[in-house]
């Protein structure tokens, strides 16, 4: 739920585009992906400052600290 939050209101933040266009491939490559497909795929088209850049290393680090099966749990939501 954390993370679904602070996805909606980076997404919010970096303006453009609808949550409804973002945020499914946002969540999905910040759950199975690296940081480099993260800028480099779904927020490629915005322009990212600093702080954004640290809060989404922050959320992935405590990601990728998570067993393969809160990971799996949470990218089947995103097929729900």
């Amino acid at each position: 739920a954390v993370a679904l939050l602070v996805t909606m209101v980076l997404c919010s933040s970096l303006g453009g585009g609808s949550a409804h266009e973002i945020v499914p491939g946002f969540l999905q490559t910040l759950l199975e992906g690296s940081a480099e497909q993260l800028y480099a795929g779904p927020i490629s088209q915005y322009e990212v400052d600093g702080l954004t850049r640290a809060a989404l290393a922050a959320l992935k680090e405590c990601i990728d600290g998570l067993s393969p099966e809160h990971v799996k749990a949470l990218v089947n939501l995103l097929v729900i």
